[in-house]
């Protein structure tokens, strides 16, 4: 049997025929920019995470960038990420010529909430909060720390379409959350994408211009702005599949918790848990295991395939070299890169699937 990481086509075929017919009638009207199906999705969107307004963009970095923008965070400023997130969190900060603070993460893999008040100074503007892997860090501790220390607590919700905590939802605390559309995400489009949702009217009017070359109205430029769209095909796509989402992350659960039970009684494996009262809707299944190396290279010869997320922190990257930062040790991140990597997890995995990469597992631990 061979296992791939994520299977696409899963999940694609059953939509392709229906949204080219859609994608169709755009190309027939030559309307390809912003249109009503780029509308129709925000609209869409609001509605599903209960947030009042969406701003689609080209991609989840740049929805990050617009909130910072919007925001008016720049030269000089310095804004809170955790060291344990995709490279584009911090650069997104960079981007607009800011500088990013690293904060280390906690045994859920989340940004550690008591290490965030000895980082913030008078140049803090923001912190933003990653809900890594699928599920939601502590919005309530989050923003009562920007709340007390008069800065902007943002969501970096790349990882988290449809997830909650108790009875939040994604946005509901901060003052803007960033998803991004990117093909392997819980929802991903045929490309790239991303999307900014918010319940402030003000940052709302003010992102829609910053969108579009800081125009409302074309050719009349109120604001400066970049360049940064949904294209029709994405949206009229997305539309399809957010009516699929809720039902996709419960099969993704369903597998997360099939993994969780069958691989609890491996001591050598550390497996993922769940922080608090969060809804994970498990974009990633990561675990910790010792010669991480030698397992990859065992589930390879037994035809799985997995990820490793991420193979360096940020601070390990050549990019940040010059990093104030670059020195300082970053206790839990820094002890467990070594040893992440992630098992698939998509929907419409069969059981015969999901019970061969258990075995499989079993079977490495049981010659170790």
């Amino acid at each position: 049997m061979k296992v791939p990481f994520n299977d696409l086509s899963r999940i694609h075929n059953p939509l392709k025929e229906k949204v080219l017919a859609k994608f169709s009638n755009v190309v027939d009207k030559n309307d390809f920019i912003l249109n009503k199906d780029v509308e129709n999705f925000e609209k869409s969107f609001s509605h599903y995470t209960k947030q009042k307004y969406s701003i689609s963009c080209s991609n989840g970095t740049d929805a990050l960038e617009l909130i910072l923008r919007g925001l008016e965070i720049g030269a000089g400023d310095e804004v809170i990420v955790p060291i344990n997130t995709f490279i584009a969190t911090s650069f997104s900060v960079e981007n607009v010529g800011a500088m990013p603070v690293f904060v280390d993460n906690d045994e859920y893999y989340l940004i550690d909430v008591e290490k965030i008040q000895s980082k913030i100074t008078k140049k803090t503007k923001a912190i933003i909060g990653v809900n890594l892997y699928g599920q939601m860090c502590d919005v309530d501790k989050l923003y009562k720390i920007s709340k007390d220390n008069n800065i902007k607590f943002i969501e970096d919700a790349a990882q988290s379409h449809g997830a909650m905590q108790g009875k939040r939802n994604v946005g509901d605390k901060s003052i803007a959350a960033a998803y991004s559309f990117y093909p392997g995400k819980n929802l991903g489009g045929w490309g790239d994408g991303g999307i900014v949702t918010t319940n402030s009217q003000k940052l709302f009017k003010k992102l829609e211009k910053i969108r579009n070359f800081g125009s409302k109205v074309k050719y009349y430029h109120e604001i400066q702005g970049i360049n940064s769209k949904l294209q029709p095909l994405q949206a009229i796509l997305l539309k399809e599949k957010l009516q699929h989402l809720d039902s996709w992350n419960k099969e993704r659960e369903a597998i997360a918790l099939n993994y969780l039970e069958e691989l609890k009684n491996i001591k050598e494996i550390t497996l993922p848990k769940y922080y608090k009262n969060n809804k994970h809707v498990w974009h990633l299944f990561v675990l910790r295991v010792p010669n991480r190396k030698n397992f990859i290279e065992f589930c390879n010869e037994h035809n799985i395939e997995t990820g490793i997320h991420y193979p360096y922190p940020i601070l390990k990257q050549k990019s940040y070299i010059q990093h104030p930062q670059k020195l300082e040790l970053f206790e839990n991140s820094y002890s467990q890169y070594r040893n992440l990597v992630s098992l698939p997890i998509f929907p419409k995995m069969t059981k015969e699937e999901i019970n061969y990469v258990i075995s499989v597992v079993k079977k490495y631990f049981s010659k170790s």
